[in-house]
């Protein structure tokens, strides 16, 4: 019987967010769910603040999944905001290996449709990042025009006017009656930072700042001290941005993620090496060696039936079902025969229950 290997890749859990988020608003919306995605690279020169998470320079991928019937929470003459829209996405930074997954978060967006001018597509909210609470305001500018409405639409794929769009993160405001770790930080109302010294729990409301730098603060169970004045770091943004209808859930689910595949090869001696198979070509030549492919995707826990082929020959399908490391996400495991050797770039087509899934291009040498 195959054991699920423990060594995964964070990346792997990137796209989990994506598939199980559009699936979520789909189950609750009567009419067409919107996916908003932004994607590229931050600014390699920090406009202002202390760019604490390495971004600067570094790739992200953004997606929002908004109902296109969803009323807006607030409405002016030239935007509209729209509360409880689920983000997920990636970031990477230069302190890691590997992209950090954003999971599913509720933030707001704002849709800016000016007479004259440039759009804007805006999203703030506070998430986690790299184990920190931080609040975040994305201001996405799009030429003008590239919106026809200020409701939830769709777009067509645009570049994103870099002068004008910019992502900035900060601490996020104090909250009362809340639990706070060591190590955390917030904002005080005169604008400085404060960092957790002893761990505990807000109190109801909000305690007289000491403001001094090192000065500690006693608020409920937690003690706070002030680390000084603090900036929010400001970034800009280089890449693309698109509204589309989202379709992943009307395709039922059966979904393989591309860039969340791992190889593990089990060798003669009883050692395995698990890797990224963005890392090298799919080495099945060594006959002594067992190489299987570990792919993450949705739609295949409750399946009943999972067929899979490489390069249009059957193989053995080893596992599928709900993954054992991410919540919500699904995997299936295949054994890539010998036979395969050599057949260099060639497709993993996956059908669910007799539903295919979009195949996914791998390279065996």
């Amino acid at each position: 019987m195959f054991i699920k290997t423990r060594y995964i890749a964070l990346a792997a859990a990137v796209i989990s967010g994506l598939a199980t988020s559009g699936n979520l608003v789909a189950t609750t919306c009567s009419s067409s769910v919107i996916q908003y995605q932004a994607s590229g690279t931050f600014g390699a020169n920090v406009i202002k603040g202390l760019d604490t998470f390495k971004l600067a320079g570094e790739p992200f991928s953004i997606t929002l999944y908004a109902c296109e019937s969803k009323t807006p929470s607030q409405t002016g003459p030239n935007d509209d905001v729209y509360s409880s829209i689920e983000l997920t996405g990636t970031v990477k930074s230069s302190l890691i290996t590997t992209p950090y997954t954003i999971k599913p978060t509720s933030t707001t967006l704002i849709i800016v449709q000016p007479p004259t001018g440039l759009d804007s597509v805006q999203v703030e909210g506070n998430l986690t990042v790299f184990g920190s609470l931080v609040s975040i305001h994305g201001d996405i500018s799009l030429p003008a025009g590239t919106l026809t409405t200020k409701s939830i639409a769709p777009f067509p794929t645009v570049s994103m006017v870099t002068a004008k769009s910019a992502f900035t993160y900060s601490y996020p405001a104090w909250q009362h009656s809340t639990a706070y770790a060591i190590g955390q930080q917030v904002l005080d109302p005169a604008g400085n930072a404060q960092k957790v010294m002893t761990a505990g729990t807000s109190g109801t409301t909000a305690p007289v700042w000491n403001d001094t730098v090192n000065g500690t603060t006693n608020d409920g169970t937690v003690v706070w001290s002030c680390e000084g004045p603090y900036v929010a770091t400001e970034l800009s943004l280089i890449g693309t941005a698109s509204g589309t209808v989202y379709t992943g859930a009307a395709k039922g689910g059966a979904v393989l993620h591309p860039d969340a595949v791992q190889v593990i090869t089990e060798h003669a001696d009883g050692s395995q090496s698990v890797r990224p198979i963005q890392a090298a070509p799919v080495e099945v030549g060594v006959s002594a060696d067992t190489v299987r492919l570990q792919f993450y995707g949705s739609g295949l826990r409750d399946a009943s039936e999972v067929h899979v082929q490489i390069g249009g020959q059957d193989v053995p399908v080893l596992y599928f079902g709900a993954s054992g490391h991410f919540q919500g996400l699904d995997e299936v495991v295949v054994e890539v025969p010998h036979s395969l050797a050599g057949m260099g770039a060639v497709d993993v087509a996956m059908t669910v229950d007799g539903q295919a899934a979009s195949p996914v291009r791998i390279h065996i040498q």
